[in-house]
């Protein structure tokens, strides 16, 4: 897809290459946003997961988004040690 005409249709291989280029550029971010959650320490960790699974509870998400939040939350869990926690004994935000 020429970037100085938008309006030109885009051919499929053009879409396929486009998707696999976002899906890499996706698995980039993810892995940067996970080991940059090794820079925090307990505290910040949990405050951390406890705001994805709020996100993941959040009914002005999709499904899929929700199911993505709590993905990532377990990950998180399981890179860090941390026993799943709910939202209501979690630590509070203040």
């Amino acid at each position: 897809m020429n970037a100085e005409n938008p309006e030109e249709a885009m051919t499929f291989g053009e879409l396929l290459t486009l998707i696999a280029d976002q899906q890499r550029r996706l698995s980039v971010l993810e892995n940067a946003f996970s080991s940059l959650s090794f820079c925090l320490d307990a505290k910040a960790s949990l405050l951390l997961i406890q705001s994805l699974r709020l996100e993941a509870q959040n009914q002005d998400r999709d499904e899929n988004m929700q199911q993505h939040f709590s993905a990532l939350a377990d990950e998180l869990e399981k890179r860090h040690g941390v026993i799943n926690i709910s939202p209501e004994s979690a630590v509070p935000l203040s």
